[in-house]
């Protein structure tokens, strides 16, 4: 087997390495630096999502919400592994799990594909000044190069001091104020950088991460007061799901914490609730975070020559099948929220049903900036649907999840089209398949009973296990075809106009 270290530096020998200039339509000339777009990303940890602008009946994010209306939001956008490491990699690479080989939450970058340039390294290659706030990468000092200086993270210093102190560690918290929690401190650096940068000559590509609302849940008084206990959602279901193999659905993080009961089991109802309600108040808590985010890019006169891109790494389970976090492929873990806003856009406050993934967010970058692929990337630049959101687009998206069963080391490689999500569980080192899961969710939205070994449903699992031994590549092949270049200004030239 070849390692992915090799694998990646043979992409990079054979794809070649194109400058700006060459990326550029015949007989034009490269932009200044200061006629780039600036680059804000936003990563939110855990998010699955619990919106207003995705529907839930009661989430409080106007943040959130308000961007949605400037911007384009997608319905369908999905993760490649439901856990940070593998997850924030393939954002950073361009490249999925099975090809960076980085599917644990230990491995880095930087020592896993040292070959690759990365996002923040294209952007910092190119005149960018490329800033990391938060938790962006998993390891914070992984593919320390790709960025001008330092990243800052508040977060694990103050987790040793607690640690230190024999502090308890409980999984939800409501604290008087929002001042020593990390987010906040973070965002409040981001501010600080912000001013900074919108000094500069050259353009930026700031990276903020938060926490929230991963675990465990903290959030100010005021945003657990924003909701009553008695009107937040239960799961629409909490049993397992029918006829699926034991191991598809897991609840290991969730036990980690001083508050709850020592050993893994059934959540107690009340500890249920508490976690709902704080995880809602964490999600509120990110939301206004964001929007002082926004507002000092507002402030600053940064909208006109800014993209931003709002993502999480995954979703979450909140007792939804009986489990609890993330580690499996369930539509609840690997669905999450993503959006975009481009200056000038023409489709301010639009949604797509398109499918789309995490990698597609490297190419779509450096495709509006203008700049070329520095290797070959897994994913699809998405601006074409900025311009029309409703054209048909990809197959369908891929992901997987390893688990390990009686000693066998299993894959769950997962691909979802627009009506189904089909998981086979191949054992990795025969790739002999162990089990197979479809659901069918024109029917069964929750996934709650698993088809793939009913006779009726049989002519579309054996579509989708076609689709997985395909594989991405020729999703991507088919869709490549089909995309017509949308007839717009280079962003540049409308960046120009503002």
């Amino acid at each position: 087997m070849v390692k992915p270290d090799v694998f990646i530096t043979l992409i990079l020998i054979l794809s070649g390495s194109l400058t700006f200039a060459e990326a550029l339509p015949e007989g034009a000339t490269p932009a200044k630096n200061t006629q780039r777009p600036n680059i804000l990303l936003i990563s939110i940890d855990d998010l699955r999502p619990d919106l207003g602008s995705y529907g839930h009946p009661i989430a409080k994010t106007p943040s959130l919400d308000s961007f949605a209306q400037s911007g384009l939001l997608f319905e369908r956008a999905y993760t490649h592994q439901a856990i940070c490491g593998p997850s924030r990699a393939s954002l950073m690479t361009g490249l999925r799990p099975a090809t960076t080989g980085i599917k644990r939450l230990q491995q880095t970058v930087s020592n896993t594909v040292p070959a690759v340039v990365t996002l923040n390294k294209i952007f910092k290659q190119n005149g960018y000044e490329t800033i990391s706030v938060g938790k962006i990468y998993h390891d914070i000092n992984d593919d320390l190069d790709g960025w001008s200086t330092a990243p800052y993270d508040v977060s694990y210093g103050m987790r040793r001091a607690r640690e230190q102190a024999g502090i308890p560690r409980p999984a939800y918290e409501s604290r008087d104020s929002e001042e020593l929690l990390p987010d906040a401190k973070n965002v409040n650096h981001a501010l600080d950088e912000l001013e900074r940068l919108s000094q500069l000559d050259n353009p930026f590509f700031l990276a903020v991460g938060l926490h929230s609302p991963h675990l465990p849940f903290r959030a100010p008084k005021n945003d657990w007061d924003k909701y009553d206990p008695q009107q937040i959602p239960a799961p629409l279901t909490t049993k397992p799901q029918v006829d699926a193999p034991y191991w598809a659905v897991v609840a290991w993080e969730i036990w980690r914490y001083d508050n709850l009961p020592p050993k893994p089991g059934p959540m107690p109802l009340l500890e249920g609730n508490k976690l709902r309600h704080g995880y809602l108040a964490a999600v509120s808590f990110a939301d206004g975070l964001v929007g002082e985010i926004l507002t000092k890019v507002s402030t600053l006169g940064l909208d006109d020559n800014t993209i931003v891109v709002i993502w999480s790494d995954h979703g979450f389970k909140l007792g939804d099948h009986g489990g609890w976090a993330k580690h499996s492929t369930v539509e609840l873990d690997i669905h999450i929220p993503m959006m975009i806003r481009v200056p000038g856009m023409t489709s301010t406050g639009a949604r797509t049903a398109a499918l789309v993934e995490t990698v597609d967010i490297y190419p779509t970058l450096i495709d509006l900036a203008g700049l070329s692929e520095p290797h070959v990337l897994e994913g699809t630049s998405m601006r074409p649907l900025l311009n029309k959101p409703q054209q048909i687009w990809k197959q369908a998206v891929f992901a997987q999840y390893p688990r390990g069963v009686k000693k066998q080391a299993l894959m769950g490689e997962t691909v979802r089209t627009q009506r189904y999500r089909y998981t086979a569980w191949v054992e990795e080192m025969s790739g002999q398949i162990v089990a197979q899961e479809l659901y069918d969710h024109a029917v069964d939205p929750i996934e709650a009973r698993n088809v793939a070994y009913d006779t009726d449903h049989f002519p579309a699992l054996q579509r989708h296990e076609k689709l997985r031994l395909q594989g991405w590549q020729e999703v991507k092949m088919r869709l490549q075809k089909k995309i017509v270049k949308p007839l717009v200004e280079p962003l540049d030239e409308i960046i120009n106009k503002h």
